[in-house]
């Protein structure tokens, strides 16, 4: 799962990239240095991040119903690993996974990591298309954040997003309802990881290449899960499910990369309304392989969501404006 957070602090601290790596740039106060600008790329590489991370949560609900879902998690993390590493180390060699920010990127791996085992573990129960609704409240949770440990100052627009958003998400999961689960929670868990994990990846777009982050964001996960494996692992008994289980680690780091290369051609906030998209594939992949489809509240709470992520967007970018 991915969602797009847009934020003006999210850009690069003192380093950006150069054709020959990144060099020191601690003398300039432009956190937007490190991006290119060629906004007609960026929002292509969105819009192909919207489609395959759907398929690829679609892809992880169905095997979980066949192997266990530790099982699940470990190969999408492993295959996702293997697949990087093979991408492009043959370009790159071992200086792939030379890092200027070494912490950042295994801090943002076991960020993901997690993030990804409560959205596995949710879909379970949760419908694909609630759940896709219910993680685009990260960019509301990037803003919260902001104001409490970066100390930035709340509007009364914020503040009416974030209220607006979790309400939105309120009607979509109606606690103390008939229709409540309590899997909910861990997709409302997911969207606060992934928030988190997506202002960190911001930073460090002007700082490692968008390959280095690839190859990282399996890492942890691989390591930990793997010391799981020899309680809970079943073999694959059918060819398609071996094809589904490498399709989840290739799917998972082609979205990845293609959301870290966006991030380098143009600011979060322009190509992030592009990325409600996933909500559409969702509700298509939804319906098509579980004959779920989302009923009105549903609708209604992912329109409060949308309308609020998207004003908040227009404020970042009007504020980025005013801050240049």
């Amino acid at each position: 799962m991915c969602v797009l957070t847009t934020h003006h602090n999210q850009g690069p601290d003192l380093q950006t990239v150069s054709e020959d790596g990144p060099t020191d740039q601690s003398h300039t106060s432009n956190p937007y240095d490190g991006i290119l600008n060629a906004p007609a790329t960026a929002i292509a590489l969105m819009c192909v991040g919207s489609l395959i991370f759907p398929a690829m949560n679609s892809g992880a609900k169905w095997l979980a119903k066949i192997y266990p879902v530790e099982q699940v998690i470990f190969i999408r993390i492993l295959t996702h690993f293997l697949f990087m590493s093979a991408l492009f180390m043959p370009r790159y060699g071992t200086a792939i996974f030379k890092s200027q920010k070494p912490l950042w990127q295994i801090s943002a791996s076991a960020l993901l990591f997690i993030a990804t085992g409560c959205f596995f573990v949710g879909i379970q129960t949760i419908p694909l298309a609630e759940a896709t609704i219910i993680t685009f409240l990260g960019p509301l949770f990037v803003t919260m954040l902001a104001v409490l440990f970066l100390g930035e100052r709340v509007t009364p627009l914020r503040l009416l997003c974030i209220v607006a958003g979790f309400v939105g998400a309120a009607i979509v999961i109606r606690p103390g309802s008939d229709v409540f689960r309590l899997e909910s929670l861990l997709i409302i868990m997911n969207a606060f990881l992934y928030a988190c994990y997506q202002i960190m990846t911001r930073k460090l777009a002007g700082i490692d290449k968008p390959e280095t982050t690839a190859v990282y964001n399996g890492l942890v996960g691989a390591v930990v899960m793997a010391f799981l494996m020899p309680y809970v692992w079943k073999m694959p008994d059918q060819p398609l499910h071996l094809l589904l289980f490498l399709s989840l680690g290739i799917l998972g780091g082609l979205g990845h990369y293609a959301v870290a290369s966006a991030m380098r051609y143009a600011q979060a906030s322009l190509i992030a309304p592009f990325h409600y998209m996933q909500i559409v594939f969702a509700v298509l992949y939804g319906w098509a392989l579980f004959n779920d489809w989302p009923d009105s509240y549903s609708f209604i709470g992912c329109s409060i969501i949308a309308l609020a992520g998207a004003a908040l967007g227009i404020t970042e970018t009007r504020d980025q404006k005013t801050a240049g």
